[in-house]
């Protein structure tokens, strides 16, 4: 069975965000391994959910990500991805 989360830029910071489905509703955040996990029959309707977000300007590219069982994602682009910037940019440039 395979695995998934799902990814996006959030749209003000162009930070990598993670899709996140929790008793306190849908949200996005940086850390991957807080992402909500789902197997092919559940990521479909999640990911609908997920793009409602692009509509309302919070995320942009939204895309499944799939995961191994320790929820390490399996390509390398989203593996470089998940460990967040790889050169300075803005703020951090300076410092």
């Amino acid at each position: 069975m395979s695995l998934n989360i799902i990814s996006a830029n959030h749209l003000r910071t162009g930070l990598n965000v993670y899709f996140i489905q929790d008793k306190a509703g849908n949200r996005w955040d940086t850390d991957y391994t807080k992402a909500s996990v789902y197997d092919p029959e559940k990521i479909s309707e999640a990911f609908d959910q997920a793009q409602q977000d692009m509509g309302n300007n919070i995320v942009v590219d939204c895309v499944i990500v799939p995961i191994d069982k320790n929820h390490v994602p399996l390509t390398t682009r989203e593996r470089i991805r998940s460990t967040g910037p790889s050169s300075k940019y803005g703020h951090a440039v300076s410092q």
